[in-house]
């Protein structure tokens, strides 16, 4: 049994001095046969210590249905930490933030309008006690006061960013040590005094700070520790080693050179650090997150705006997306091994074996004519519901509506208030597509516009009007979460001209067994499915080159690698190779926008980046 405990200049484990030099690595963002080789390298490098968040939304993926299988499995990914002798600092708040879909809360909790979440809320708090109830146990066993390596627990993330509730996180603690938690706890926000004030719980707990790791930045944050505990020994809770991407912004690369310089500035301050992040990983399927801000590219006057993130989370760690050490890892390591005193070690590169190849598409569905085969729910309401309400979390949502015939004139579309991706069909036709914050429409050639919206001519006939909504992420951080309800919620035409209402279909993307393909090519400018079946080297990585496609999701043998756009700057999705089998791979593909359809894609040996911008932010 070890024990964590701590006075104004150090940690102890049983009584002897412990210095926490950490790395956040997610297990749910690695593939579970990459989990050992990844713990392995933080070994190598010198961490004594892993921090993983644990997503909400994720494990209890509707109100009382729980997901710990696979990439999920907390429990296997703590005993393999406490296996290679890594101790583990464990955040399983309800909020994580981490450019994660809505910053790891369950989007179910959006149904009810009136509840506040990250907050003292009863209604919040229930759901959390649910959830604790169930995840807890899970954890407990692997304690270290119960012979385990987590010898800490996060109460909350950054909560000094968002309010200043310290009720709730009174509440959150309570949960926790009512539930046997017996290690101590802690909380990490930014730098800022107010930050760290308004984020902890009380004084009896330790407290991370973080930051951007660069040159010059640790003393103001560690006066800012010092000013706000100085009880405690200076722990960096996230040492930004690193940065997101987002669709539509040049990728950035943060300089090596630089980080290593701010670590080894750390380490001479006496502190406690934790990479952010050590091992990025992936954001597959739904669960890349949004933020609602200024754009963090270098473009001057860029508009506060939604911007979702893209899928890869490599957010330029020291180890890559796929599980590579960069420069970074190795000058890092160089600063540490001279603190430690250590003999200097060579930089060894292991390069991975990867492989390209073609697919040629074979069979094709058209979505609009399988929508029976990918409703989950049905639906006719007088005005359109969202997602949320139909207790749906990610996806697209068909709206279908009729335009009266009373007149000939012309109707525009007043898309405002859907979130976030919209494109509009009249009688089965494309018109328009429409981006949440976006000024850029994109509209069907030989379309009429009236103040530069696409208008629809009744032309004395009814008109059928079609809106497919696409969730792209919700907001993971400040209090916009509370307002990430997706799909429409107002009227979409700018006369009152009469509605019969709305036919809702949710089409969650969650089962695409029951398609009906077609082995004649598509010539259509709706949204299509493409499948084609391949030959690889299993157990050997590659990348799906997207860029002559528009938006959408592909999946590969059935799981889902995530999203993709054309606006870059990932231009390809990331398959680890343990997807792959040497026959019958699978490929699926759903290209959502009216573009010329392709009859082939490619896998890759590389990853293609573009703009590789330099770091203004």
């Amino acid at each position: 049994m070890s024990i964590l405990t701590f006075d104004k200049n150090n940690f102890y484990l049983d009584k002897t001095p412990f210095r926490i030099i950490a790395g956040d690595i997610h297990y749910f963002r690695i593939p579970q046969n990459r989990w050992e080789h990844t713990l392995d390298m933080a070994l190598d490098f010198g961490l004594n210590t892993v921090q993983t968040y644990v997503p909400w939304n994720a494990h209890e993926y509707a109100p009382g249905k729980f997901d710990f299988s696979g990439m999920l499995d907390l429990e296997k990914f703590l005993a393999l930490c406490h296996n290679k002798g890594l101790k583990v600092l464990l955040r399983p708040s309800p909020y994580i933030c981490s450019e994660w879909d809505l910053g790891g809360l369950p989007a179910w909790l959006l149904k009810y309008r009136e509840m506040v979440l990250r907050s003292s809320d009863p209604e919040y708090l229930a759901a959390v006690k649910r959830y604790y109830n169930h995840l807890i146990p899970i954890f407990l066993p692997y304690l270290s006061t119960n012979g385990g390596p987590i010898i800490a627990v996060a109460v909350e993330n950054e909560y000094g960013s968002y309010g200043n509730d310290h009720q709730y996180l009174r509440a959150l603690a309570d949960m926790l040590t009512e539930g046997g938690v017996n290690v101590p706890l802690y909380t990490t926000d930014g730098d800022s005094e107010q930050m760290l004030t308004f984020g902890r719980a009380d004084d009896g707990m330790f407290f991370g700070v973080n930051y951007r790791a660069r040159p010059n930045t640790t003393p103001h944050a560690k006066k800012m520790a010092q000013k706000n505990g100085d009880n405690m020994p200076f722990f960096i809770g996230e040492f930004w080693s690193g940065r997101s991407m987002h669709w539509g912004e040049p990728f950035y690369h943060r300089a090596p050179e630089e980080a290593a310089i701010a670590f080894k500035e750390a380490l001479e301050a006496n502190a406690n650090v934790c990479f952010y992040m050590f091992a990025g990983g992936t954001n597959f399927g739904f669960m890349g997150g949004a933020n609602i801000g200024k754009s963090y590219s270098p473009r001057p006057g860029t508009p506060s705006r939604y911007i979702p993130h893209t899928t890869s989370y490599d957010v330029d760690a020291l180890i890559s997306e796929n599980g590579q050490p960069t420069k970074k890892y190795f000058l890092c390591r160089d600063v540490l091994d001279e603190y430690l005193k250590k003999e200097k070690r060579p930089h060894v590169y292991y390069i991975p074996e990867k492989q390209s190849v073609s697919v040629v598409f074979s069979e094709t569905a058209d979505l609009f004519e399988n929508l029976d085969a990918l409703t989950e729910k049905k639906d006719f309401s007088l005005i359109p519901k969202t997602m949320e309400e139909y207790g749906q979390n990610y996806g697209l949502i068909l709206y279908s509506t009729v335009l009266d015939a009373f007149d000939n004139q012309c109707v525009t579309l007043q898309p405002y208030k859907f979130r976030d991706r919209a494109n509009f069909y009249v009688d089965n036709q494309w018109l328009a597509t429409f981006t949440r914050d976006r000024e850029t429409i994109k509209i069907a050639d030989g379309v009429q516009t009236v103040g530069g919206l696409p208008a629809i001519t009744q032309n004395g006939s009814k008109r059928k009007i079609d809106v497919l909504v696409e969730n792209i992420g919700r907001v993971n951080f400040g209090k916009e979460i509370c307002d990430e309800r997706k799909g429409l919620e107002d009227a979409i035409l700018s006369s009152k001209a009469k509605l019969f209402g709305y036919e809702t279909r949710t089409l969650p993307l969650n089962d695409l067994s029951k398609l009906e393909w077609s082995k004649e090519k598509n010539k259509s400018v709706r949204p299509c499915f493409f499948k084609g079946h391949f030959e690889a080297k299993s157990g050997i990585d590659t990348y799906v080159d997207f860029s002559k496609f528009g938006h959408g999701y592909i999946w590969i043998n059935g799981f889902n690698l995530g999203r993709y756009d054309s606006l870059g700057p990932q231009l390809t999705l990331y398959v680890p190779g343990g997807l792959l089998r040497e026959r019958n791979n699978e490929i699926i593909v759903l290209d959502i926008d009216p573009i010329e359809k392709r009859n082939y894609i490619s896998l890759l040996d590389h990853e293609i980046l573009e703009g590789d911008a330099a770091d203004l932010s």
